[in-house]
């Protein structure tokens, strides 16, 4: 006998549909943003204290890995007796703001530091804050602008800006001793008494080899800054290990027949659309990863002459990409301007020609058209 066999069932299971209609798949998603919801991580064990006081604990509820980022769940508990209204560093309510004190980044392989960023911070002024710590010397298109996201606790970040949406309080900046923060609101689980709560972050993208170093402090409890490292090769062998349990969806097609390497593959689709659209490059060296680039040199060229620091400052996000044979692929993809986003998410597409993957011209046009000026018209 089963173990809920002889317990009624309230509710008649209804059928499956033998596939989900367009209207159910819902907006784009921004995979830097958020955990993906179609596939299950691989845990990574990591040491369960990350900083304490006599009165207040941050743990690491969790390290999930995925082939596209890094999900970290904090635990905060604070002695019981020492809540909020009866310990004098804390001003306000704990269950309201004690989560906006918790100040988290992380240091990556390398030395580059990440600041956990509020949702409702502007994707462009998260990536400006990230820029001076960040190696930007790279100009091949190899690497992406890391992100560490706040991840609420009760829906998709993009999901937020529904009826009834409040804006959260603008962050403020510090500065510690080894690593420069910023404060932010935090989405939070309520945990199992009023004295704990959860707190959830997304790195993206999954950090190169090597370990990677989480830091924390809580000026309002007297936590100073504390760190642990992760073993980074254990990070990467847990991406491996991610489940998907559907197709990504979000406006992109169905897989079909993928390339024989496809991290390869992949990897290479998306440096095209990095050395595409990152700005503060020459003309042949983005074109070059456009199909029929050359005859786009003068759209180009006059989009730049009209919006110089835009062009300049340009940077784009891209996604994992979903082919559709050997030769074509779907990328979710984001550009970003000095002060703004182009758009919002995009699904663009690449072509493989003479062994190059290619942004598609109708993808890189539709971009360009944005800026007002008639490309498509000449």
């Amino acid at each position: 006998m089963g173990f809920f066999e002889d317990v009624p069932q309230p509710v008649p299971a209804a059928p499956l549909p033998a596939s989900l209609p367009a209207s159910l798949t819902g907006p784009v998603r921004a995979p830097w943003l958020a955990p993906p919801d179609h596939q299950l991580g691989g845990v990574v064990a990591a040491p369960p204290s990350l900083g304490g006081t006599g009165d207040t604990a941050v743990s690491i509820g969790g390290v999930v890995a995925y082939p596209s980022g890094v999900e970290i769940t904090l635990e905060v508990r604070l002695r019981p007796g020492t809540a909020a209204g009866t310990d004098p560093r804390l001003s306000v309510a704990w269950a309201r703001e004690a989560q906006r004190m918790v100040r988290f980044g992380v240091v990556l392989p390398g030395g580059a530091r990440v600041i956990a960023a509020d949702p409702g911070m502007p994707l462009a002024a998260r990536l400006d804050a990230t820029a001076d710590t960040s190696d930007t010397s790279d100009t091949s298109g190899a690497q992406d602008d890391p992100l560490l996201t706040v991840v609420d606790s009760w829906g998709p970040v993009e999901d937020w800006a529904g009826p009834g949406f409040v804006q959260p309080p603008q962050p403020a900046y510090g500065y510690g001793p080894g690593l420069a923060y910023r404060t932010f609101t935090a989405g939070f689980a309520g945990g199992r008494a009023p004295d704990v709560h959860r707190l959830r972050y997304w790195l993206w993208p999954l950090p190169p080899a090597g370990p990677l170093t989480l830091v924390v402090d809580f000026p309002a409890r007297g936590l100073a800054e504390s760190r642990v490292t992760v073993d980074g090769s254990a990070l990467r062998a847990a991406a491996e290990r991610a489940v998907t349990l559907w197709p990504a969806g979000d406006g992109l097609d169905e897989p079909g027949t993928p390339p024989a390497d496809v991290p390869t593959e992949a990897a290479r689709v998306r440096v095209a659309f990095r050395r595409a659209f990152t700005g503060g490059q020459g003309e042949d060296h983005a074109l070059s990863a456009v199909e029929g680039g050359p005859g786009l040199r003068d759209v180009l060229e006059r989009v730049r002459e009209r919006f110089p620091r835009q062009t300049t400052g340009a940077r784009v996000l891209v996604g994992e990409p979903v082919f559709v044979d050997p030769g074509h692929a779907r990328v979710p993809f984001e550009v970003v301007v000095p002060g703004a986003s182009l758009g919002g998410v995009s699904v663009g597409a690449a072509v493989l020609v003479a062994g190059d993957w290619k942004v598609t011209t109708q993808t890189y046009t539709g971009v360009l058209a944005r800026s007002g000026i008639g490309v498509l018209a000449g």
